[in-house]
């Protein structure tokens, strides 16, 4: 018995998506892969969190959100 003989055919399942955002593991490992180290990225988000904290004026309070908006901002690439 022929599963896939000529008369019948495989369909391909077409998926259509949105567009796919890459993940954060996503975008580090490309990171990595572009000569960037695990400790380079952290060095940015650092900076980059501590400019935020500045730019509220040094109010405490807020690193968490600092770090994850920051931590957003790098891994995505903008």
């Amino acid at each position: 018995m022929k599963l896939f003989g000529k008369s019948e055919s495989r369909r391909k399942s077409r998926v259509v998506s949105a567009k796919h955002e890459p993940t954060a593991e996503e975008t580090a490992v490309t990171g990595l892969l572009n000569g960037d180290t695990a400790e380079d990225i952290r060095a940015r988000i650092a900076v980059l969190a501590f400019q935020f904290y500045e730019q509220r004026g040094r109010q405490d309070g807020y690193d968490v959100e600092d770090w994850l908006q920051a931590e957003r901002r790098i891994l995505a690439g903008s």
